[in-house]
This record gives C-alpha cells, structure tokens and sequence, in this order.
C-alpha cells in the first residue's frame, strides 16, 4: 500500500485490492440482526464499549477484543472476540451502530480471540477480509446449523484497501510476527491503527505452534511504526503510542538475539541466528 508521506520499506511489491460494499444491496444491518438472546448467567455483562476516538470504538472483555470503526453510513469490525459470545458482542455492536450497517469484518490473526465467531459473521452474509495465509484456517471453520450463507472470504496478500460507504481502512499484512500471519488495519483518518495481539503489556509470549518467533515479532512491529498513527489499539489492555511499539520491539529483539525460547510452544519457538 501506498500512503502519502510514508518511506519506501525494503518488503517485497505487494498485491493489491478493494472492497465496495454496497451498502442498500447487500450489507447486513446490526439492528436486524437475528441475535440470539444472552442466556442467564452467560458472559454477556463482562463486555463493555469503550470510546477510543470519535467513530472509533473498542469492546472489551471475554478473553479478547473487538473494535468497530464507525461512519455515518458504514461500519467496520475487527475481530470477532472468543467463541460463544456472538450475541452478547451483536447486542454491544447494535447500541454502538444504531441502525448503521455492518460491512465487513477484518481479522488481524486467527487466533481464539479474533475468529471465535468468524462462522456467524459469514452466516449473516457479512465479507470477512483475512490474509491469504490464514484462509485455509477461517474456511475450515464449523458454520451454524441450518447456515446458507455463500458469501466467500474476501482474501489479500500484501495489503488490501477496504471501503465501506463512507469509512476507508487500510489492511496491512506485516508478517510472521506473534503468529504465523500477523496483520494490522490502519484507519488514517483517525491516524489510528488496530494491532490485535502485536502488542502487550505482559511478557512477550510467541504462537510458536502458528509459526511466531521473536525476531518475527519485532519485525513486524517495525512495519506497523512505518505508519502514520498516533495511537495503536490492541485487542487487550490500553490503547499506546509509538514509544510503548518501541518499547517492545526492542525487548523482543533482545530476547531474539540471546536465542531465548517462549513457554507456549516448542523448540521451533526459538528465533532465527
């Protein structure tokens, strides 16, 4: 992708593509959503909605993070939070919408936290944007009894360029990084960005198993602070700034360079030499 201002990075020449949803045709409205009712004792209070930015907001809590970035006429969501929560997470989505429809989906990692409700999403004819590396995993993915959704996966390689009536965002794959297919979504608007999982306030921990390494890690981080923002949002934790990406990639290099190995996975965990 191309942003004016933004220094050439040495990555290899990307693909590209675009997305026009239309809206009055075929994009699903969260306030006629078939949302199922939240059973008594569910999860469904430990979600709340939190303000980033104007337009721009971030649901909290059951084990992960969803952000919805919100136009007069569009609605994009990243990341669809831990499975079993689709209908408290429509329920949070439906009083921040207010009638505006939802137009797509975009996944940053295809990890617990970001494609627990993937299935639903697809189900309700909504577009799942998702790296090309991670589709095999997302298709794969068990749909709800009775679906007769035939909405495909809408797949990129590099980056991809996402127009939903009147909110541009701009997908960026940036690597193996935590995972084995690590991507961010840049809204330069709002000169914000969504990380998912890249960044932590915790210990650095790889998906090693996904193919994560530290080194990848660092990498990646390092393509997302080419961009024009001013604040990162992760799936959990506060929103930071570039020094706080700083922070951790330079910590994730150290770790890198003495060969150290993450608890959550195997010997294939240690970085590169």
């Amino acid at each position: 992708m191309k942003t004016r201002g933004r220094p050439q990075t040495p990555r290899a020449a990307t693909a590209r593509g675009a997305l026009a949803v239309a809206l009055l045709a075929s994009a699903f409205t969260a306030e006629a959503a078939d949302v199922p009712a939240p059973a008594r004792g569910s999860n469904a209070t430990a979600l709340s909605v939190e303000l980033v930015k104007p337009g721009l907001y971030r649901i909290n809590g059951g084990g992960g993070g969803t952000l919805l970035r919100l136009g007069s006429n569009g609605l994009v969501v990243v990341d669809s939070n831990r499975a079993g929560l689709y209908g408290p997470l429509m329920t949070e989505i439906q009083g921040v919408a207010k009638g505006v429809p939802v137009g797509a989906l975009v996944l940053t990692a295809t990890g617990p936290g970001q494609i627990g409700n993937v299935a639903h999403f697809i189900d309700a004819g909504i577009p799942v944007v998702v790296q090309q590396r991670a589709q095999a995993r997302v298709a794969g993915l068990a749909r709800p009894s009775g679906s007769t959704s035939t909405k495909p996966l809408v797949t990129y390689g590099d980056d991809y360029q996402l127009h939903v009536g009147n909110v541009d965002a701009a997908v960026e794959y940036v690597g193996s990084g935590r995972t084995g297919a690590d991507s961010v979504v840049h809204f330069p608007d709002l000169r914000a960005v969504a990380v998912g999982e890249l960044f932590t306030a915790a210990a650095p921990e790889p998906d090693c198993a996904s193919g994560g390494s530290y080194a990848g890690w660092a990498a990646a981080i390092a393509q997302v602070l080419w961009l024009n923002f001013d604040v990162a949002i992760p799936s959990r934790g506060a929103p930071v700034g570039k020094p706080e990406l700083q922070a951790l990639q330079a910590t994730l290099e150290g770790l890198a360079e003495r060969g150290g190995t993450s608890t959550s996975g195997p010997s294939g965990c240690r970085p590169p030499r």
